[in-house]
């Protein structure tokens, strides 16, 4: 009788855990062992991030415990690996051990450097993480009017609606509160629009002018200066603030580059269509570790497990699998006035930025509910 083949994934975020449930569902324990490698206590859902500031959500409804996520015949080590060795086939752990692997599936994510951008730490607040969005409720709470710039500082970064998704729901929560009249919303963005999509963008922009936001686009953070309360974009151009809410800078994990499986990015280069990192067919990287030209999202890692795991699975039982991945995509976003578009696309479709619908925003804001129950265990 053969061994099991030993597929080890790096990472228990979203990517890790879709890749690992969907594989197991598809294969049988005396053909396919599945180890998870990842240090998360906690699994947060973090499109609910821009609910969490005008409590709009409960935060403990957003959060489930890590091992309780992973489908029966999937093993969890909770450790942490501080390098890969592609030509040997092993990965070696904080803790001290090392494994080995048939397959090995990066699913690393990647990290928040505020860093690269002087004047960040302390002044700027963000939404991208559960600590940071139940400060930033404290700060609205006693925010009586003045300017907020938001934005993302650069490209790229997880869930690239979010930044709009925030400003729309921040409008109407300081409407709601009378105070929209004493309060100027900049919105700014690194490329020559709204969004990196063109007619997404069209489209935003649209109800951003209904709504007297104020746009500055081709606008890259270069730094912060708390003392005048001033941000400065790489392309020379000053915006005044009260308050600053700002994506920070984006990279892929420290240990992916000291393996030299990408550059100082941290994002590894993989095949669009088959996502395996060089001519290795045993290594491959999906989600936010990935430099693939499409969102870094778990509507992305979901899409990109779907064709993974079916193609290990065939793979590992002598079968030839023909598909290939098209970056297919498809995500929800909120669009203001209690109201949300559902986008499809792919490499070569681009989205219709057309209909909205309160129906929309109400999948929108139930999201968690079908992630935890059917889109993380694989079933969906």
């Amino acid at each position: 009788m053969l061994a099991a083949k030993k597929v080890v994934i790096l990472g228990d975020g979203a990517a890790g855990t879709i890749m690992a449930n969907k594989l197991r569902m598809l294969t049988h324990s005396s053909e396919t062992r599945i180890v998870v490698i990842g240090n998360s206590k906690k699994h947060y859902f973090k499109p609910d991030g821009v609910h969490i500031p005008f409590k709009l959500k409960r935060y403990q409804n957003s959060v489930k415990p890590t091992r309780f996520l992973f489908n029966y015949g999937v093993e969890y080590i909770f450790d942490e690996a501080t390098g890969i060795d592609v030509s040997q086939r092993t990965v070696r752990l904080k803790s001290g051990n090392s494994t080995s692997y048939d397959y090995l599936i990066i699913a690393t994510g990647d990290r928040f450097d505020y860093n690269e951008i002087p004047g960040y730490i302390g002044e700027a607040r963000h939404f991208y993480d559960l600590q940071h969005s139940l400060e930033l409720a404290n700060i609205l709470d006693s925010f009586n009017g003045g300017k907020i710039v938001i934005g993302p500082s650069s490209i790229p970064y997880q869930c690239p609606p979010a930044p709009y998704e925030f400003t729309f729901l921040l409008d109407k929560y300081l409407r709601d509160r009378g105070i929209r009249d004493k309060t100027e919303i900049h919105y700014t963005f690194p490329l020559n629009r709204v969004f990196t999509m063109e007619n997404v963008a069209n489209f935003v922009n649209r109800l951003f002018d209904e709504r007297g936001i104020i746009t500055h686009t081709l606008f890259n953070v270069e730094s912060i200066n708390g003392l005048n309360k001033t941000v400065t974009s790489i392309e020379g151009e000053d915006v005044k603030y009260d308050l600053l809410i700002m994506v920070p800078p984006h990279k892929g994990q420290k240990m992916i580059t000291d393996s030299e499986l990408a550059g100082p990015s941290g994002y590894i280069d993989v095949d669009r269509h088959k996502l395996s990192y060089k001519d290795y067919d045993d290594v491959f990287a999906i989600g936010d570790a990935t430099n693939l030209p499409i969102s870094k999202a778990g509507a992305t890692a979901h899409f990109e497990s779907e064709y993974l795991a079916n193609r290990i699975a065939h793979e590992i039982s002598g079968n030839v699998y023909d598909e290939t991945y098209n970056g297919e995509v498809a995500c929800t976003t909120i669009t203001g006035a209690g109201k949300a578009m559902t986008l499809y696309f792919s490499y070569d479709r681009p989205p219709r930025a057309e209909f909205q619908s309160k129906m929309d925003y109400l999948l929108k804001w139930t999201s968690a509910d079908t992630y935890f129950s059917g889109m993380l265990r694989g079933i969906m």
